[in-house]
């Protein structure tokens, strides 16, 4: 048994990771106790990790990266993960693969709910009593995206109760809102051993994936997704807001908002400049969602409020445009629930 976890032959577990090399690094030791226990297990990649330019530079010894050579990488990258979940135990039959752009989910998130529709069919389909994903607050812009994804997935499902365990790979994970998963000194070798199948994404960063893999495993408590306080017709919270000091790019404030049990995508333009914006956002002509951002320092207060029923709202400060750095400040800040 583990704290905070128990697995057994009724456990099916649905293991949801954004590129290949995260089901390793993230639950290569959950995998391995999962199978010993008779658990009927699935995996997810959702990226081929294609978007990987560097290491890919190095091994084909080429500068000009087109369509093509992207494509090749992410067969590759598919190969290796299929080799590293073997190692763990997993057969091919197991995995599934959804080639959806590496760095581009959360495009997809904000864009329509496509992505969502086809984890529904995945969660209908495996009808799993136990999911694993990445948590909200991971800093790569993937990870917190396709967690997004998949709470709303979940919520047009009859499987809106199951149990979810969130990792974090990129970022700080708090102590006291997670559990430590003990693993056996033979586990960990063979975790190791699985991570030597992502040859490609070694040749780079052998010291920093190794060290990943090497990391206790820990998993985020369902109850430690934010919730803000709210109250009747009004949600009130405020945000981290790492506000550039220079005009390297612009930024915007990212909604998903239930209204009336639908699913609106909002998009606000910041600035650096930014200090109170009152608008009225989402649907209805004219919007009935009224927005209140205020700044103040390093932080964003937001209010939201609507004559109609406001459920679930999950909001990020996004940067827009071309990105140098790959990591946000923060991930995604959601709540459970605000009522009217």
């Amino acid at each position: 048994m583990i704290e905070g976890l128990d697995l057994d032959s009724d456990t099916r577990l649905l293991v949801v990771v954004p590129h290949p090399d995260d089901e390793t690094l993230a639950t290569g030791g959950l995998i391995q106790i999962a199978l010993d226990a008779g658990a009927v297990l699935r995996v997810v990649i959702a990226t081929d990790g294609d978007n990987n330019p560097w290491p890919q530079r190095w091994v084909e010894k080429r500068w000009q990266i087109d369509a093509e050579a992207r494509r090749r990488w992410g067969r590759c990258r598919r190969s290796e993960a299929a080799e590293a979940l073997a190692r763990l135990g997993v057969s091919r039959a197991n995995i599934r693969h959804y080639g959806w752009p590496d760095q581009g989910l959360t495009g997809l998130l904000m864009r329509d709910a496509q992505c969502e529709d086809q984890l529904v069919a995945e969660i209908v389909d495996f009808a799993p009593t136990l999911m694993v994903a990445p948590s909200l607050a991971d800093r790569h812009p993937d990870h917190s995206a396709l967690r997004v994804m998949i709470e709303l997935a979940l919520a047009r499902t009859a499987f809106a109760s199951c149990r979810r365990f969130g990792f974090v790979v990129h970022g700080p994970l708090r102590d006291d809102l997670a559990f430590a998963m003990a693993t056996s000194a033979e586990q960990v070798r063979i975790k190791e051993h699985a991570l030597q199948a992502h040859a490609s994404q070694l040749v780079l960063s052998s010291k920093r994936m190794h060290r990943l893999c090497a990391r206790v495993e820990r998993f985020e408590l369902p109850s430690s997704i934010t919730q803000p306080g709210d109250e009747a017709g009004r949600l009130d919270w405020t945000l981290p807001w790492p506000r550039p000091r220079m005009r390297l790019h612009r930024s915007a404030l990212y909604l998903i908002a239930e209204v009336d049990d639908r699913i609106e995508r909002i998009s606000v333009p910041l600035s650096a400049r930014t200090r109170v914006v009152d608008a009225r956002v989402g649907p209805g002509d004219p919007p009935l969602l009224d927005l209140r951002m205020q700044a103040a320092g390093d932080t964003l207060r937001i209010g939201l409020s609507s004559p109609r029923r406001i459920g679930r709202v999950l909001a990020k400060i996004e940067r827009l445009g071309a990105r140098l750095v790959i990591y946000d400040g923060h991930g995604w800040f959601g709540n459970e629930a605000c009522s009217r």
